[in-house]
């Protein structure tokens, strides 16, 4: 067996998701980094480069298993027309008084519900089972890793932006994770359009 085909069939951690442009990524990261400053607990706070939200965690996987995960994800959104939704709510999973995960969002978000939706039932043919509940769009601000603050439904509400971030939907792809030392490394490994056909990472 060689070197390379040793590598291919090493598992590889992935998941699909929405990814952010520069600028919304940018504005997140400043209300990310005012609760930081505030917040009085220990977390670890993820990087404004790896914010996007996710549609549906994989976790650990065959790589050969992208082809069929392409497939998938190209029936799924051949359907589907390109939409919009709003981050503006911020919150705490699972809630405020037991917060292990901050977030900021859309709770509503029928479109990307939709999608998840329409994703989860295309995956299950290929060995994924069904969600046990429904996506919620959000993007992961920090996971904590101590007690919550006391105050922090307070500072959350505070944090809330006058407007929500409008975040245009026109596409879906399957991201690679590797964790290091000194966090996640994203990749993504194909782009699929919404309406549309797909492109691979390098």
């Amino acid at each position: 067996m060689t070197c390379a085909t040793i590598l291919l069939v090493q598992p590889i951690r992935a998941f699909f998701c929405i990814e952010l442009d520069a600028g919304t990524r940018r504005a997140i990261g400043a209300i990310a980094e005012r609760l930081r400053e505030q917040v009085n607990t220990r977390a670890s706070w993820v990087k404004d480069a790896n914010y996007h939200v996710t549609v549906r965690f994989l976790g650990d996987i065959d790589a050969m298993s992208t082809l069929e995960l392409e497939s998938a994800a190209q029936s799924v959104c051949a359907r589907l027309r390109p939409f919009s939704m709003d981050l503006g709510e911020l919150g705490a999973f699972p809630s405020m008084d037991r917060a292990r995960v901050l977030w900021i969002g859309d709770e509503e978000a029928p479109a990307f519900r939709g999608l998840s939706s329409s994703l989860d039932v295309a995956l299950r043919p290929i060995g994924f089972p069904r969600e046990r509940k429904d996506a919620l769009a959000h993007v992961t601000l920090a996971r904590i890793k101590a007690r919550p603050d006391p105050r922090l439904g307070e500072l959350l509400a505070a944090a809330r932006p006058n407007e929500p971030f409008r975040v245009r939907v026109d596409r879906l792809t399957l991201m690679q994770s590797k964790l290091t030392p000194r966090g996640a490394v994203y990749t993504p490994l194909f782009t699929t359009r919404l309406g549309g056909a797909s492109s691979h990472g390098d």
